[in-house]
């Protein structure tokens, strides 16, 4: 008889929310709990936070302790932080239960270089415990890192890869476009960008180092530049009803580059922002042969991120244990009719 995988989800903030609802709907996966740390939200019903039929028997967890202590659990989700400071702790509590854990935490996605000891660390607990890490989403963990490395497999030789994701960010859920700083001035937002109140995109070094790891290349150093802020050039209101004036912010640049003997070896340009322009996600490897490769369209985020969560499930429970990235994990793909065995 075909079981379901036991899920468990950390995080409900709107891309927690996105995943749970696939979750949810997805007939091969039983969601087991569900934790966020904000006080309103504790004793609330899943179903009436999602309004959705399914998850109003699923009440609202302020933290694992009591979840560990009474579920079987396959796979806890988290969908917090996207730095792995902040969802170390929560990882090792996991890990130590005998637990795997998916992570859409950014850092998580290629931690190695950035956190060795840290990464070091969950490693040896994943190992002991028998159990797999691993960070994804659709950026870092599959559109910038993952699918470059793989359309490279028919080149005899490759000399630089160039990425480009390119969105209209006011398709975007709210709280993205004011991470983006839309709506703010040029002074504002660069104010917040250096007190890093907005981000702008996290995890471009740690897709390059994914990419240089798995094709062997080396570099003389990366360079992520501090984001650069899009101009809006007439008037426009935001799908959250705020007026944006011209002159202002309608979205970001973000950019990296390893460089090896003053080349660009690897270059990832992030674009999102507000407006009629075209959409898309283009890799360009310059080698033997050349390969451009162009999703028209772009691969919307939310749903591509909560969809990577959700296929992997499977396939990490059945991956070697440790800290893995998505270069070390069998070919993803829609696991949608993949039961528990």
């Amino acid at each position: 008889m075909a079981k379901k995988f036991n899920v468990v989800q950390v995080g409900l903030g709107p891309m927690g929310r996105i995943i749970a609802k696939l979750i949810l709907n997805r007939e091969n996966l039983s969601l087991n709990g569900v934790v966020d740390i904000d006080p309103n939200l504790k004793g609330k019903s899943l179903g009436e936070l999602l309004e959705v039929e399914k998850g109003f028997n699923t009440i609202i967890e302020s933290d694992l302790n009591g979840i560990l202590l009474r579920k079987e659990i396959d796979v806890i989700i988290t969908a917090t932080s996207s730095y792995l400071e902040k969802v170390a702790p929560l990882i090792k509590q996991a890990v130590e239960s005998g637990i795997n854990i998916i992570s859409i935490c950014e850092e998580l996605s290629y931690p190695f270089l950035y956190q060795p000891k840290l990464s070091e660390e969950l490693d040896l607990i994943a190992k002991a415990n028998n159990v797999t890490v691993v960070g994804t989403g659709i950026n870092p963990g599959y559109l910038m890192d993952l699918l470059p490395i793989v359309i490279t497999a028919p080149c005899q030789s490759v000399k630089s890869i160039k990425v480009t994701r390119m969105m209209n960010s006011a398709k975007r859920r709210v709280s993205f476009q004011r991470k983006i700083g839309t709506g703010l001035s040029p002074n504002e937002f660069r104010q917040k960008i250096d007190n890093k109140e907005i981000t702008g995109h996290v995890g471009l070094t740690q897709s390059i180092q994914m990419i240089c790891d798995a094709l062997g290349f080396e570099y003389d150093e990366i360079k992520e530049f501090p984001p650069k802020e899009m101009i809006i050039e007439e008037d426009f209101t935001t799908s959250y009803g705020e007026k944006v004036l011209k002159g202002n912010v309608c979205g970001l640049q973000s950019k990296a580059v390893a460089i090896k003997d003053d080349n660009e070896l690897v270059l990832l340009d992030f674009v999102a922002y507000a407006g009629e322009h075209e959409e898309y996600d283009s890799i360009e490897i310059e080698g033997t042969p050349n390969i451009h490769q162009k999703i028209i369209g772009g691969v919307h985020g939310d749903l591509g991120t909560s969809a990577m969560v959700a296929n992997l499930i499977p396939i990490v429970i059945k991956a070697r244990s440790g800290l893995l990235t998505m270069k070390d994990l069998p070919v993803p793909c829609n696991t949608e009719n993949i039961w528990k065995e």
